[in-house]
C-alpha cells in the first residue's frame, strides 16, 4: 500500500459531509492506489483506524458493527469479507474539486470510492478488503484488520 496523499486525508476529514451522489465522468480514470480500512463502529465504540495497523484496539466489537474502507483511484472488482464470508456493503463516490475531496454532485472528477459494509461480529475475526485497478497497472490492491 502507498503512502497516503494529501487529497485521501481530506478525504477521511470530510466523510460526515457525503451523501452518495453520483459519479462526475470529467476526465480518465486513476489506476488504483491506495485501500485502507479507516474506521469500525459498533454499539460499544468507534474508532478511527491508522494507517499501517492491522487491529482494532478501543474495544471488542460484537453485534452489528459497520467498516469504513477508503479506495484512491478507480477498480472494478470490490469485495469485503469478514472470516472469507462475503459482505454486502454501500459505497459513495468521491471527487476532487479543486483541493478538496467530498462525495460526487455533479461536480469536480471521480478519485475513488467510500465503502461501508455492514458485518455481524460475533468473535475475533479478519475482515479483508480487495479490488482490482480498472486501467494500468491492473493490480490488486488488499487491506486487512483484525476485528477483536
Amino acid at each position: 500500500m502507498k503512502k497516503a496523499n494529501a487529497w485521501s486525508l481530506a478525504l477521511i476529514a470530510s466523510i460526515s459531509l457525503w451523501l452518495g451522489a453520483a459519479p462526475a465522468w470529467g476526465a480518465a480514470a486513476p489506476a488504483l492506489s491506495e485501500v485502507r480500512v479507516f474506521k469500525v463502529e459498533s454499539a460499544k465504540c468507534s474508532e478511527a483506524i491508522p494507517e499501517r495497523v492491522n487491529t482494532t484496539q478501543m474495544c471488542e466489537h460484537r453485534g452489528p458493527t459497520k467498516v469504513s474502507v477508503m479506495e484512491v483511484g478507480l477498480g472494478n472488482s470490490p469485495m469485503g469479507r469478514f472470516n472469507g464470508a462475503e459482505l454486502n456493503g454501500q459505497r459513495t463516490a468521491v471527487c476532487q474539486v479543486g483541493n478538496i475531496s467530498e462525495a460526487c454532485n455533479g461536480v469536480g472528477t471521480l478519485m475513488g470510492y467510500i465503502y461501508v459494509f455492514d458485518l455481524n461480529v460475533q468473535a475475533q475475526g479478519w475482515f479483508e478488503f480487495t479490488n482490482t485497478s480498472i486501467n494500468p497497472p491492473q493490480n490488486t490492491l488488499k487491506a486487512q484488520l483484525n476485528i477483536r
